[in-house]
This record gives structure tokens, sequence and C-alpha cells, in this order.
């Protein structure tokens, strides 16, 4: 606003500079550096937008001329374009470690995926009696799934903040806590474009392609939200949901399906049992990205 906010504010809101002979007797000046006298102001303009200001101050009245007051006003044209030179250079190494933190997730997310399940399938029909097998087996499970963590961590370290910029948390991961989610299909196409979608917003993506391998990887891990296809190679239509909801009753379904797939009637029988989240397929990404916001931040009871 122009008033009430000092030479600074009115210069910011007018764009126009302003030059101060005497801070003793200016209807705008708010006092600034202590004992200053006389004061310079002007706009640091590009492509006709006040991008700040650019003060001077002199310890006598009468300190400046218009000559001073030209010469900054070329000076404050050549710190904003500075300024926003710098702005640029932040934001092309933000993208440039976003593309490679994405990159590498994208590379190792199947790969990783393939890992947990091999481990997870191995402690699951372990049938010895040796504490330590078990224990290292966990321990595969959890350094595994650290990997994306430590991607992550190392991702967020080498990221500029650009000035003036609060970054947000990720959509799946407020509170400091990447939310975990389990994608049960045997479309590679599908599980590939969770884990990249997904993981841009915050989600860490977990997969399996059978619903024996989803039941056996919801026994190593709690998940926030399920994603599961009812046609899968070893169950088809209400038995994928029926086992997945013995592992854990509370974790919300989404259900995926083809569009006028459904002769089993799964659709219905889901929705009888509870269940409120379905994505039809082919369905864009950012229907995913909905659904799964849904499911993992609705109440329970409702």
């Amino acid at each position: 606003s122009e008033e009430n906010n000092g030479v600074t504010g009115w210069v910011a809101a007018t764009g126009r500079s302003y030059m101060c002979a005497d801070t003793t007797n200016d209807r705008l000046y708010l006092q600034g550096a202590l004992g200053a006298r006389s004061s310079l102001t002007v706009p640091l303009i590009l492509h006709d937008e006040v991008q700040g200001t650019l003060n001077v101050e002199g310890s006598q009245p009468g300190t400046f001329q218009t000559e001073d007051l030209q010469f900054l006003e070329l000076f404050g044209r050549e710190v904003a374009v500075a300024l926003n030179t710098l702005d640029l250079l932040v934001a092309e190494k933000q993208t440039t470690v976003n593309q490679s933190t994405e990159m590498i997730l994208r590379e190792v997310a199947l790969p990783l995926n393939s890992i947990l399940n091999d481990a997870a399938w191995i402690k699951e029909v372990y049938m010895g009696h040796s504490p330590e097998v078990l224990e290292r087996l966990q321990r595969l499970l959890d350094n595994v799934r650290g990997i994306r963590q430590l991607i992550h961590k190392v991702g967020d370290t080498i990221r500029p903040s650009a000035p003036g910029q609060t970054t947000l948390p990720p959509q799946g991961g407020w509170g400091g806590k990447r939310k975990r989610i389990l994608v049960v299909d045997n479309d590679v196409k599908i599980m590939q474009a969770a884990n990249d979608l997904l993981a841009r917003f915050g989600y860490d993506v977990e997969s399996a392609t059978t619903g024996n391998e989803g039941t056996v990887m919801m026994r190593t891990a709690k998940y926030d939200a399920v994603l599961a296809d009812i046609r899968l190679p070893d169950t088809v239509g209400f038995e994928c949901v029926e086992a997945l909801r013995k592992v854990n009753t509370s974790v919300p379904l989404i259900l995926m399906t083809s569009y006028g797939y459904d002769p089993l009637h799964t659709i219905v029988k889901a929705r009888q049992a509870g269940i409120k989240h379905f994505l039809y397929k082919p369905f864009r990404l950012d229907q995913m990205l909905e659904q799964l916001q849904k499911a993992t931040t609705e109440d329970p009871a409702s």
C-alpha cells in the first residue's frame, strides 16, 4: 500500500523513485538507519514488474542530487537483472536435482520391488528354526526399503531452496513421513507409472504381480493403502479382496478394473463390503492420485 508503509512501501506500490531531502520533515519517511537525515529509494524493476526496492540513506539533509537518483535507478536495474539470474540458476539446479532423483528412482523401482518380493517370499516359506536367518531376512527387507529413503534424503540435501520460497512437503509426505503404497497388478506399465507418479508426490511405492505376492508383502510391512487389480494370474474377482482383507482389515483398498469387465460382480460385492475407491482402466494418472489421496486421508469410520 502507498500509505502507512514509509518511503519503501510507497516506492514498491507505485513503481516510482523517491528522494527525501530531509527525513525530519517528510510525510512518508519512517525511520530506517539510525541518524539518517536524507534518503534515496528506487524500485527494482524487471519486465515492468517491481521485484523489490533499493534504499540509500545519508547522514546530512540534502545529501543527494538528481544525478545520484538517476545513477541509483540505473544501478537498480542491474541489481534486478542480477537477482533474476540468480533465481534462474537456482531453479535450474532444482530442476536438475529433481530430474536426477526421479530418474534414479525410476530405474531402481522395479528391481527393488523384485528383491522385496523374493525376500518376503523366502521369509514366508522358511521352515527352519534359526532366529538369525529370520533376523537377516528382516534386515534385508528393511535395508531395501531404506534405499528409497536414502535416495530421497540425498536429493533433498543437495536441492537448493528458491529465494523467498517456502517448499511445501509433498502430498504423500505430510508430517515428515512418506506414505507407503502397495500396487498389486501384473501390468508392468501400471506399476511403472505408479512408481513414476506417486514417488513424485511423496509416496513410497512397492508392488506385487499376483494376489499371493500381495498378501505376502502385506505381512512384511504396514501400508497406508493398497491398489489392487481385480484380475490377477492367481486370483480373480472378489477372491483378491478377501485374501488382502484377511491380512489387514483396516488398510484402505483401491480396486482397479477394465471398463466393462466385471463378470463376477466384484465391484458390487466390494461396495457391499464397504470399499469406496475404484479406478477404471484406462485411467488418467491424476485420477489414481486423487483416489489415493482420498483413501489415505479420510476417516475410516466415515
